[in-house]
């Protein structure tokens, strides 16, 4: 595996601005060792990954408009939850859909919580 800097995108750094907001001890770009992943945010201490999934993670809407995540980001969340990751994934179409820092932060409430 090759080392790579990491360069959180702008949607990333929102989420992660939310959830400092709702919880602390997150970290940003946590490598998961027994996978090679970096999760977007992880709570080490309890396995909950926090995936902020752009368009790049999803296929193209079908004829519903349903999107549905494509192979390598349901390969990743798969090999997370055996690893023993509670996976959470934020998809950018929900969270643009929020007007307010207080929308986002109670989604991220419910969504992080329990």
């Amino acid at each position: 595996m090759v080392a790579t800097i990491a360069r959180p995108s702008g949607l990333q750094r929102s989420v992660a601005d939310a959830l400092a907001a709702v919880r602390s001890g997150f970290e940003e770009e946590h490598l998961e060792l027994r996978t090679g992943y970096s999760l977007d945010l992880a709570l080490p201490s309890s396995r909950v990954a926090v995936e902020v999934d752009g368009p790049s993670h999803f296929l193209l809407p079908d004829g519903r408009g349903v999107r549905r995540p494509n192979g390598p980001t349901l390969l990743k969340r798969r090999l997370l939850a055996a690893a023993d990751w509670r996976v959470i994934s934020v998809p950018f179409y929900e969270w643009n859909g929020f007007a307010t820092a207080n929308e986002r932060q109670t989604y991220l409430r419910g969504r992080v919580c329990c």
